[in-house]
């Protein structure tokens, strides 16, 4: 290990720490170095495994949020995204970058905030500013008659995009909204022009269809059927009431048979009551009352009981059918079952013999292990053959004290 100081066993075991300290002492400081030159490394290796393999809860929430607004975000950009419905013609020279602008917002749409009044337009340009100024003076128009007259312009001067991307002109457009005029209007001279022919004897709510003209006397009879079907229904609903009114007059002289002999029943329990306690009246009411709880429950558990014992009993029927007749299915299953633990048998039995072998295996390495000595018991045995060392010094010693004085005498 490098170590400057020699320390031998029987130092150590003779407890030296004249000798043991030094040794120590420069452990201590190999370890600290050591430690300071391996553990930022190892800090930053740790870091770097624990990022790959694993998350703290905090980012793994950062993640969802982070991934959540991002879908979000694309969501709102698909949703509102800009779509053109106007395209400039070919050919078409735009004069200045502020008009340039306004085309380019006409084109998605953005009839607010493009266009201005004519005097704020006259700031911006000169040119235009002489235009309008020349054409108030022909014709005196406000500000947004002037501005509209410009958008009119500069959409004509366009083509619409549909949503597919296809190419619809202003002419085509124009002509489809005429038509459309048109015919609204033709509609409504013959809506009022029917009105005037049939004058008031239509009733409420019924109107003659556009493009045709319906005879008096077919309207006055379509009335007659109408006024027929209203007199029948209102002959039903009366000819029921009466069934009704019948009916609730019977109910009403039962529940007033039923009241009288109630009165009667109440007058005899009067008269039976009348010398007794009011204490005991309470007591037997109480008691009755528990006694028909006591019934109730009694016939409800019998019911959940019998309910149970069916739900058992068809239960118990249907798995000794299914004993009694297996079907293919059941006998497939069995079957896997069985092979499977036949096989998890055989498996267990070779576990098992593989298990005895390898513990053979270490028993047969610890009794070599034993057979070798360990440090402390070479320690041991060092210590003791020190000791031994020591007597037969300390004996010699001893025997040469008694044979010097004998062979000086000699």
């Amino acid at each position: 290990m490098l170590c400057p100081y020699r320390l031998d066993p029987h130092q150590i075991q003779g407890l030296d720490f004249v000798h043991i300290y030094p040794v120590v002492q420069w452990l201590v400081k190999r370890a600290i170095q050591v430690r300071e030159e391996t553990g930022d490394t190892n800090r930053a290796y740790a870091l770097r495994q624990f990022q790959q393999h694993y998350s703290m809860p905090e980012d793994v929430e950062r993640e969802k949020v982070v991934k959540s607004a991002q879908d979000s975000i694309q969501r709102l950009n698909d949703v509102y995204a800009p779509k053109r419905k106007y395209r400039r013609k070919a050919g078409h020279n735009i004069p200045d970058v502020t008009t340039q602008v306004q085309y380019t917002l006409l084109e998605y749409g953005h009839k607010a905030g493009a266009f201005t009044s004519a005097a704020v337009k006259a700031d911006e340009s000169e040119k235009h500013t002489k235009k309008v100024s020349k054409k108030a003076k022909e014709e005196p128009r406000s500000a947004g008659d002037l501005a509209n007259e410009e958008y009119n312009e500069m959409v004509g001067e366009m083509e619409q995009v549909d949503d597919r991307g296809r190419k619809v002109k202003a002419s085509v457009i124009g002509g489809i909204v005429s038509q459309q005029a048109e015919q609204i209007a033709h509609m409504e001279a013959l809506h009022q022009q029917q009105k005037l022919q049939m004058g008031n004897f239509l009733p409420e709510g019924l109107i003659a269809l556009p493009g045709k003209q319906m005879p008096m006397s077919e309207v006055l009879s379509q009335q007659l059927e109408e006024l027929k079907l209203k007199k029948q229904q209102a002959e039903d609903r009366k000819r029921s009431m009466e069934v009704r009114l019948e009916e609730l007059k019977i109910e009403k002289k039962s529940l007033k048979t039923r009241k009288e002999a109630l009165d009667q029943e109440n007058a005899v329990l009067e008269e039976i009551t009348s010398g007794v306690d009011e204490d005991q009246l309470e007591l037997v009411a109480e008691l009755v009352r528990q006694k028909d709880e006591a019934e109730e429950a009694v016939s409800s558990f019998r019911l959940q009981c019998k309910t149970e014992a069916a739900g058992y009993k068809a239960e118990y029927q249907r798995l000794r059918e299914e004993l009694e007749n297996p079907t293919d299915e059941s006998h497939l299953l069995s079957e896997e079952l069985r092979k499977r633990l036949e096989t998890e048998r055989s498996t267990l039995s070779e576990v098992r013999l593989r298990l005895a072998q390898r513990n053979r295996e270490v028993a047969q390495l610890q009794r070599s292990l034993d057979d070798v000595p360990s440090q402390a018991e070479l320690s041991q045995y060092q210590k003791r053959f020190i000791e031994l060392y020591d007597q037969v010094a300390a004996k010699l010693r001893e025997t040469k004290k008694v044979l010097h004085p004998i062979q000086h005498v000699d």
